[in-house]
């Protein structure tokens, strides 16, 4: 239900009884409402967000998954949209190599919250490294260029985003893509 048509239901009811206007549970049901509502986010491709952070992971091509970096806000926030992009790491000394220039759809992504629930899904897809995909879903779709937002609301004290990237090819025997450097930018408000 919307946080509107709750308020309007609610006022109606206390017209006809407005005993029900000090109702806890009345008022439970529609703060319940008021903390889910989805109020600021104006258009798909432009979030309202005041805040921008950003997740920096090194992402080796020749190594299958990364290790879950966590990323801790100083208080509980509401992520509205993600905007990932990937920056090629070029090795040190060494001439360009015929190593595949990743995209964002060559890599998957596993995010988490406080590493109790996922915020991404990905289960009954085999993996060419073998498996299931569990939470890993195409890097790409986090993007808010894809035509959603999100309201990931998160409460507690100082929650902890976890991100871990995957290649969705197999790299176990060698490097299919260049070493990069994945970033995951959060825009979010606090609550």
């Amino acid at each position: 239900m919307s946080l509107s048509y709750e308020i309007l239901r609610f006022v109606d009811r206390v017209r006809r009884q407005p005993a029900d206007g000090s109702d806890p549970r009345l008022l439970a049901r529609l703060e319940k409402y008021a903390k889910e509502q989805f109020e600021g986010i104006v258009a798909l491709h432009a979030p309202a967000s005041p805040m921008t952070w950003e997740a920096n992971t090194f992402m080796p091509g020749d190594t299958q998954t990364t290790n879950r970096q966590g990323f801790t806000f100083p208080r509980p926030v509401e992520i509205v949209g993600f905007y990932p992009t990937i920056l090629r790491v070029p090795p040190e000394g060494e001439p360009e190599d015929e190593l595949v220039l990743p995209t964002l759809d060559a890599i998957a992504v596993s995010i988490d919250s406080d590493t109790e629930s996922y915020l991404t899904v990905g289960d009954g897809v085999s993996t060419p490294a073998g498996g299931k995909a569990g939470p890993f879903v195409t890097l790409a779709a986090m993007s808010v260029h894809v035509p959603r937002v999100v309201g990931y609301k998160l409460r507690n004290a100082a929650p902890n985003l976890g991100i871990t990237y995957r290649w969705k090819l197999d790299v176990s025997a060698g490097a299919v893509f260049d070493d990069c450097l994945v970033s995951l930018a959060i825009f979010a408000r606090y609550l």
